[in-house]
């Protein structure tokens, strides 16, 4: 079972038509190191939620104008916010309801009224999760963008061999002295180290990503494997 995140810190959107429910949530969540955002109404709750990008979302099921099951369909189908969970807060006891909400795109939900100690810990779960799938999705990203470098690689690995095949005869044919030998032989340098990397690319099944531009990861070379010890 992974090991739960520690999502102090984290900002939490708490949204209700009710100031006293808000509240009341409100302090539960700053009492346990949360930071709160809050909305009282479902335009206001995605305005909020493209804004702010918080967290996790505590939402009201029952609402006027805007329910909170309408919420947070559009939540989901939109990609800027489609990546928040959302937990459902309600008295309604009604599973016709929950399961509506569910279907939604919900990915929890707490009774009311609300004990702090379930809060935290469904908060906790939701995050976790969210971790996990983002591990996940860059995991297989990054599966993905290494099968491609090995097939480039391996379409390299021809072309790379002529290069170096015609500079060694260029090579043989010069003598130490010559002024074009300590060029060639540069070539043929750079073209074997060229060559590893294509070869250790084509084997990799353990890796390490460093930092890159603009917060982007790239693949150590260095730090790869083609072996699982």
């Amino acid at each position: 079972m992974p090991e739960p995140v520690d999502s102090s810190g984290s900002t939490i959107l708490v949204v209700d038509d009710s100031r006293l429910s808000i509240s009341t949530l409100v302090g539960m969540l700053e009492k346990s190191g949360y930071r709160t955002l809050s909305a009282m109404n479902g335009p206001e709750c995605m305005q909020l939620a493209k804004t702010s990008k918080p967290d996790v979302i505590l939402l009201d099921i029952i609402m006027p104008g805007m329910s909170g099951i309408e919420v947070c369909r559009a939540l989901t189908q939109d990609e800027e916010t489609n990546h928040i969970p959302i937990i459902f807060v309600t008295g309604n006891t009604d599973d016709k309801i929950l399961e509506e909400a569910f279907e939604a795109g919900g990915t929890d939900y707490v009774r009311k009224p609300v004990g702090r100690i379930e809060l935290i810990a469904r908060i906790k779960s939701a995050l976790t999760h969210k971790m996990l799938l983002k591990q996940q999705l860059e995991e297989e990203k990054l599966k993905g963008v290494l099968e491609m470098a090995g097939a480039i690689c391996h379409e390299m690995n021809q072309p790379l061999q002529v290069i170096y095949g015609y500079s060694n005869l260029l090579r043989t044919h010069m003598s130490e002295n010559h002024p074009q030998y300590n060029y060639i032989s540069e070539i043929q340098e750079h073209v074997t180290r060229m060559g590893e990397i294509t070869n250790k690319l084509m084997n990799i099944t353990r890796y390490e990503t460093q930092d890159y531009i603009e917060g982007q990861k790239i693949v150590d070379i260095d730090k790869a494997s083609d072996t699982d010890e």
